[in-house]
Formats: structure tokens, sequence, C-alpha cells
């Protein structure tokens, strides 16, 4: 997940810019979204970020999704089964619950 630097230029080498259009899907990691590309642009990016744990991994308790009732209520019974989370009344901002190291200590390819 984390290459060592001096791999860096061979990832950048690779990399190939692609200017997105309206309507367009993009489907990444976390982490791409996290290491995203330079953003120059005044104009925001709107972002929906899914989060998608497999099955026994173990990762709910890291994170704290929640959906409202209403939102709950309006779902098909096999989509309820396999949701793990908090059925709340309001939604509010979520505090991460974990760091992944290469994020917290910054490093940029230069």
């Amino acid at each position: 997940m984390f290459p060592p630097k001096e791999r860096w230029p061979a990832f950048q080498e690779l990399a190939t810019r692609k200017y997105p259009k309206l309507g367009d899907v993009s489907c990444r990691s976390a982490l791409t979204i996290h290491r995203g590309t330079e953003h120059a642009s005044p104009i925001a990016r709107p972002v929906m970020v899914l989060g998608v744990d497999a099955p026994g991994a173990g990762h709910a308790e890291l994170h704290d999704m929640m959906v409202t009732q209403d939102y709950f209520d309006a779902l098909p019974v096999v989509v309820k089964q396999h949701l793990v989370c908090r059925v709340v009344d309001e939604l509010i901002p979520v505090t991460q619950k974990h760091d992944i190291e290469g994020l917290v200590m910054g490093s940029t390819p230069t």
C-alpha cells in the first residue's frame, strides 16, 4: 500500500491524467481519495465515499457508520441483513477511530 520512496518515480511515470466529464463516475479505494491528485480548480469536486468492508474483516468497530431511521426503513430486508451501522434520528459528523501511517506522516512524492 505504501511503496518505498525510491519506487515513487516508477508509479509517477505510469500515471495518466484523466479529465472527467459531467456525470462520470469513478470508483477508487479510500486511499486514492486521501492521496488523490492535486485539484487546481477553484470549483470543488463533489465526492461520495461509500465504505465497503468484507464480511468478517473486523473493521466495523473502527468506523461509525450510521443511517437515519427513514433511510433504514426504506431499505430492502436483504440489504438490512448485511448492514452494520447505527440507526439514528439525525446524522452527525464522524471521527475515524483509526490512522493510516503514511497519511498521518504526510509523505508525498517530490
